[in-house]
């Protein structure tokens, strides 16, 4: 495989990852990143095997290509931490967490019987 290549596998991984996270498609946002991943230890390998070329050695349209692959990857940084962000309170709202003042679903825990915020009557045992 010849540094071309590699560098460009690393682009269309790159393209895909982004698809999936502008799709919010979870199963294919892990594979794609997954696949990105190794294209990117791929285009590691194939640059520590050429000899005679050092980082600081590419031609300039590669330097120019890696800078736009590290802002991409950058952008999409920021973008997974916002759908994390937004997963988060959608769960939180689906899923009430433990030990909140609000996990009981009906009345109030805490509060004793009689009082306000306690659980409604219809609910109290007769006896």
């Amino acid at each position: 495989m010849s540094l071309e290549e590699a560098l460009t596998a690393v682009e269309q991984h790159l393209e895909q990852v982004s698809g999936a996270l502008l799709s919010l498609d979870a199963p294919a946002l892990e594979t794609a990143s997954t696949a990105l991943r190794d294209a990117a230890a791929r285009f590691t390998w194939v640059l520590e095997q050429s000899k005679g070329i050092s980082a600081a050695q590419l031609p300039p349209q590669f330097e120019q290509r890696l800078a736009a692959i590290g802002q991409q990857l950058a952008v999409q940084r920021d973008n997974l931490a916002r759908v994390s962000v937004i997963t988060d309170r959608q769960v939180a709202v689906v899923v009430p967490q433990a030990g909140s003042a609000q996990s009981a679903t009906y009345g109030n825990p805490q509060a004793g019987p009689g009082k306000a915020g306690a659980v409604a009557r219809i609910y109290r045992s007769a006896g």
